[in-house]
């Protein structure tokens, strides 16, 4: 009974195994594409293509064909990367002490880019807008755990509350929108 159970368990370790690997290279190369150095960009990448890996995934069901998902997860790879990025360009724009600005580390841009993306009913801007949303929430999620400071809200649960709800409503907000374009 022990020896079944664990050759039942080996298979999908196995795949896990081979996704992350095959996440790592994929963050590799992108990281190369975009010439990044920086640690924290390799860790947000990493969660922001895991996430779309799993993201991906929830659409595999009888009625969608594995190369519309593969196509998928091959376009939504740059969007997703940009919504990484995204949250980290207040550095740029105003300086480190402005970093983890609100604005900045809110869903407030793919929730703007979600109303002209709604008169569109072709599935490839809906996937670059979702998948820029999947992105961002994976770098929004990613700073809830790594005990962020959101920059004019005070106190430690109120920075997470605000980065966990943010990230969650552009990760569902994302499934939802491309769900409603996939198999149109």
């Amino acid at each position: 009974m022990l020896e079944d159970l664990t050759q039942k368990s080996k298979k999908p370790l196995m795949v896990l195994v081979f996704l992350l690997m095959v996440a790592v290279i994929i963050n590799i190369v992108i990281l190369k594409l975009f010439d990044q150095k920086s640690a924290y960009r390799e860790a947000h990448s990493l969660v922001g293509i895991i996430t779309l890996m799993g993201f991906v995934y929830t659409f595999a069901d009888d009625k969608t064909s594995r190369i519309k998902l593969f196509f998928l997860f091959l376009i939504s790879l740059v969007p997703c990367y940009l919504g990484t990025v995204f949250s980290d360009l207040d550095i740029k724009l105003l300086g480190i002490g402005g970093h983890r600005n609100p604005l900045f580390h809110s869903g407030l841009l793919f929730f703007i880019l979600l109303i002209p993306a709604k008169r569109f009913r072709s599935f490839v801007p809906a996937a670059i807008v979702a998948s820029f949303g999947i992105g961002l929430g994976s770098h929004l999620i990613w700073d809830l755990f790594d005990h962020a400071d959101v920059r004019w809200i005070p106190g430690l649960n109120f920075d997470r509350l605000w980065l966990g709800t943010n990230g969650l409503f552009c990760i569902l907000s994302a499934k939802l929108f491309l769900s409603s374009r996939l198999n149109k």
